[in-house]
């Protein structure tokens, strides 16, 4: 997966020359090869104004460090463009522009966000790491980073969802798929997540694959043998 396909071709990050330009746009290639995480957020939220300061004290932590190995891309649930102004000039990061609402809207439903602050974090080449991200900053600081560059999927998942090791989204292009999984019977190796297929983007009629071969694929991804 490019990174392109889930944040376009430029992200945001605070304009250090401090001139007219409160921002300036960089490409999207400054994510290349980098582990990413994506912090749902906003300034009217009491629990995220508590958080961002603590993942900013442990980002800045690791900078000297991974800064070369390690980004964290904002997406504003921000009301109206001044109160993003004002939320993000306190992060050392990098952010979609807030005037991309659709893609903020895409992004949400692709992670299954329906609270925050929430803390999606992705493997350089875009696998799921973990969608508990401020669950392990809370818990482990700055060393909850350090373990997401030892590229260890975790076990945890959004409630009632399952992980599709090895199978990516033919719609939005997630990897590895999650929760339910929607399968061609026509195509070859055809699925899409549970938005996609609602959003009807398929000609062919597809099938839920159960559950239980998810747990199967988990299972053989850490190396456990498993028997048919």
């Amino acid at each position: 997966m490019k990174w392109s396909d889930l944040f376009g071709e430029s992200l945001i990050e605070g304009n250090a020359r401090r001139d007219s330009n409160i921002y300036r746009h960089v490409p999207i290639s400054e994510l290349d090869n980098k582990v990413v995480a994506i912090y749902f957020s906003a300034h009217w939220c009491g629990p995220c104004q508590n958080f961002t300061p603590k993942l900013a004290t442990c980002y800045g932590e690791v900078q000297s460090e991974l800064q070369d190995r390690f980004e964290i891309v904002f997406v504003s649930s921000d009301k109206d463009d001044k109160s993003f102004n004002e939320y993000f000039q306190t992060m050392p990061w990098k952010a979609i522009p807030f005037s991309d609402r659709d893609r903020k809207t895409n992004l949400s439903e692709k992670f299954k966000v329906d609270g925050i602050p929430t803390l999606v974090v992705l493997s350089a080449d875009g696998a799921l790491l973990t969608p508990d991200g401020c669950d392990d900053i809370d818990s482990k600081g700055s060393n909850a980073i350090r373990s997401w560059l030892k590229d260890e999927p975790k076990s945890s998942t959004v409630q009632g969802e399952y992980l599709w090791p090895g199978v990516s989204c033919n719609g939005c292009q997630i990897n590895p798929l999650i929760g339910e999984r929607h399968k061609c019977s026509t195509c070859n190796d055809y699925n899409l997540c549970s938005a996609c297929h609602k959003k009807k983007v398929h000609e062919h009629e597809l099938t839920v694959v159960p559950n239980t071969l998810a747990t199967v694929s988990k299972l053989v991804c850490k190396d456990i043998d498993v028997k048919p």
